[in-house]
């Protein structure tokens, strides 16, 4: 007899996206905007978004050749000014471990990557797979359940029962999730990733003083999805599969592929290379050449524009801020990106901004009458002689006194 096949995870699944925001009354909807600072219209304005069935616009883009796709969920206006509230008053004060760069303002994959220079001489770089997409709604759900309850605590004297706190904390959940996961676009969703990585990370952390010692040291950082462990000697293979294991017993995957799962060392003979960047022997920090590539291409098409919207110079400068910082004033930038970089810098610097441009018009010469010249001519004349009267009285009243 032949055996039934499995049913996958999402076949079982039923998707109730906004179910618990649209049912939310009136009073719990409040105590939700008293939390998040947020007035009763911009509230109003999200939650009929949301009623129309347009919360978010769905895209995808090409990870490459054989690589599959990347799809992407950006919200509407009125549902990401609600969810940036809700990451400012709420989110942002939920703590995350601290081998974790990113998402904090002064953190980036620069100070992800310099936490192992002058140290690492062998590094193990793991990337999970479909990151945000891994992290489903009753795991989101589980991880800001004790947060939520903590920040309950500034209602105190609202009477709120059981089920008032059940449907607030779904009403949450259902701002951050869609389609029953976590979605890449919104502006929570990375803090929720490293809000629900908290189990994972310090189990790695564990994992890394457990395995440290007077004679061979390790270093752990985390930038989003990449995971990096360093050594100061040779890591054991065994070590290495310990990492893989402690993030698939998490419910997540890690990539197979060379170029998201690699041992640089020695003997490989390759460069450490930690979130594109590439530390030298001297313990410099370099772009990788696919990190050069990938902004040269990305700086070029913004210079074939004749002019540039707010959005392309705020790409720009993004783009030539990160450059700057890698390779400042007084290093060599690499010669691929030299000269797009320095034009790209002189266009940014003449503020080229796409803006309405008022035509000033010359102002109108004003037409005198003939008659007028006249009058004008006679009271100037008139002026000029009262002004000589004046001057003569006054040298004979100092003759005289005199």
């Amino acid at each position: 007899m032949a055996k039934k096949k499995k049913q996958k995870r999402d076949s079982k699944r039923v998707t109730v996206d906004f179910s618990a925001l649209l049912e939310l009354p009136e009073r719990l909807s409040h105590v939700l905007r008293l939390w998040f600072h947020l007035t009763k219209a911009e509230w109003d304005f999200m939650v009929d978004k949301v009623r129309q069935g347009k919360p978010y616009k769905e895209w995808s883009k090409s990870k490459g050749k054989g690589r599959g796709r990347r799809y992407f969920a950006a919200p509407c206006e009125e549902l990401k000014m609600v969810q940036k509230a809700m990451l400012n008053q709420f989110l942002s004060q939920v703590p995350v471990h601290f081998c974790r760069h990113g998402g904090v303002k002064g953190s980036s994959i620069i100070t992800n990557a310099d936490h192992h220079t002058g140290f690492a001489k062998t590094v193990f770089a793991v990337d999970i797979v479909d990151a945000f997409p891994s992290v489903y709604r009753s795991r989101i759900r589980a991880c800001l359940k004790k947060p939520f309850l903590f920040g309950l605590r500034q209602f105190a004297g609202v009477e709120l029962s059981n089920e008032d706190k059940e449907q607030l904390l779904e009403a949450i959940v259902d701002l951050l999730s869609y389609k029953d996961r976590l979605p890449q676009g919104p502006p929570t969703s990375p803090r929720i990733f490293e809000i629900v990585s908290g189990k994972t990370d310090m189990q790695l952390f564990d994992l890394v003083q457990r395995n440290s010692s007077a004679f061979q040291g390790y270093r752990l950082s985390i930038y989003a999805d990449n995971i990096t462990i360093s050594s100061d000697d040779f890591m054991p293979d065994e070590f290495r599969k310990q990492v893989v294991r402690i993030i698939q017993k998490n419910g997540f995957h890690t990539h197979t592929r060379k170029d998201k799962m690699t041992y640089f060392s020695p003997e490989t003979g390759t460069v450490p290379v930690i979130t594109g960047l590439v530390i030298t022997d001297d313990n410099r920090l370099l772009m990788h050449p696919n990190k050069v590539n990938q902004f040269r291409g990305a700086l070029n098409t913004l210079l074939k524009s004749p002019i540039w919207d707010p959005n392309q110079k705020g790409k720009a400068a993004g783009i030539i801020g990160f450059i700057r910082q890698i390779y400042p004033p007084g290093k060599n930038i690499p010669s691929k990106l030299k000269k797009v970089f320095e034009e790209a810098q002189l266009r940014f610097k003449s503020h080229d901004i796409k803006e309405p441009v008022k035509k000033v018009q010359p102002p109108k010469k004003q037409v005198v009458k003939p008659s007028e010249k006249k009058s004008a001519k006679v009271v100037n004349l008139s002026k000029t002689k009262d002004i000589k009267d004046v001057g003569q009285n006054n040298s004979l009243k100092e003759a005289a006194l005199a």
